[in-house]
Parts: structure tokens; sequence; C-alpha cells
């Protein structure tokens, strides 16, 4: 009995390692979007995320942090650096306003009828 519990043990040490290295990667290049410069952005509400309609495309953004300065703000922008004129998750990319600054955490892909739920909700 001692041995078959050792024996257990000991498989279990050896897959543990081979089980962390097949976790996806916290940031990959497929997290990246090109932007648009036909685009839709709902930020009301903004405080964990936005929305994105890019072109034929649609997100939510999600942040980090609380980032409620994006609703408040006159302007923002997106900032990836090395990556100019894209949008990328995984804290590669940030919405810059001019008193905040908010790692993207996640872009999420939603459909269109999505986007117009979520949007018509937040403009309530």
């Amino acid at each position: 009995m001692k041995s078959l519990t050792l024996s257990l043990l000991i498989a279990a040490a050896c897959l543990a390692p081979s089980a962390h290295a097949a976790e996806p990667a916290a940031y990959s290049a497929s997290e990246c979007i090109t932007l648009s410069t036909d685009q839709q952005v709902v930020r009301a509400g903004a405080e964990r995320d936005m929305l994105l309609r890019n072109a034929d495309q649609h997100y939510i953004v999600r942040f980090k942090d609380n980032c409620s300065s994006v609703a408040q703000s006159r302007t923002f922008s997106f900032v990836t650096p090395d990556r100019e004129g894209q949008l990328c998750g995984g804290g590669v990319s940030s919405v810059v306003t001019k008193s905040q600054k908010c790692e993207v955490a996640a872009l999420e892909s939603i459909t269109p009828a999505q986007f117009s739920a979520r949007a018509r909700a937040r403009a309530r």
C-alpha cells in the first residue's frame, strides 16, 4: 500500500510541471486586433470595460482595474507600445485619458446583436 501511494505521489509530481507548461501564455499575438478608422465606442458605464465596434467586428474591452475616467473624459486614446494601430489584451495595450492610464486585460469578441443590446442598456 505504501509503495502504491508513493508511486502515485511521484507520478503526480512528474505531471505537475507538464500541466503547468501546457497553460496558455498570458499574452499572445492573437489577442491583438488592428484598429480601423471605422469605430464606434460606447463608454457610458465604463468602469470595468467599454464596448468597441471596429469596422464589422464587435468587442468588450475589459480593463485590468477600475477605469472610471474613460466614461468621464472628453478624449481618450488606445496606446500599444511598438504596435501602432493595434489593440491588444494581456496588459499590452492601455486606454489613456488625461487623468488615468488603464491596462486592457482582455478583448472579448461579441456579436453585433450583443453589442447593440449592451449599448442600449448603457444608454439608459
